[in-house]
């Protein structure tokens, strides 16, 4: 990986969960970070060799999505329609 061969990306391109940018997050790009997360997986984990994920949690998976998009009244029916 890019960090284990001693690259550092600058500051500003770590943006803190709280700043306003954060909100913008696409949906796509929040499922691939808690993917990439072990302490989520029992929450959503990948399955299969075809890039396919199964979400175990998907109560955890809104709150979590609500929590990052300051929208505390998501739940999973509304994150699933926009994952379709």
């Amino acid at each position: 990986s890019l960090l284990s061969a001693g690259f550092a990306f600058p500051d500003w391109a770590y943006k803190p969960e709280s700043s306003p940018g954060s909100r913008q997050i696409q949906l796509w790009h929040f499922i691939l970070e808690l993917l990439r997360k072990e302490e989520y997986h029992d929450v959503i984990a990948w399955q299969g060799d075809y890039g396919e994920f199964v979400i175990k949690d998907p109560d955890e998976v809104a709150r979590l999505w609500g929590a990052r998009k300051c929208k505390p009244q998501m739940n999973y029916d509304k994150l699933s329609r926009a994952l379709r």
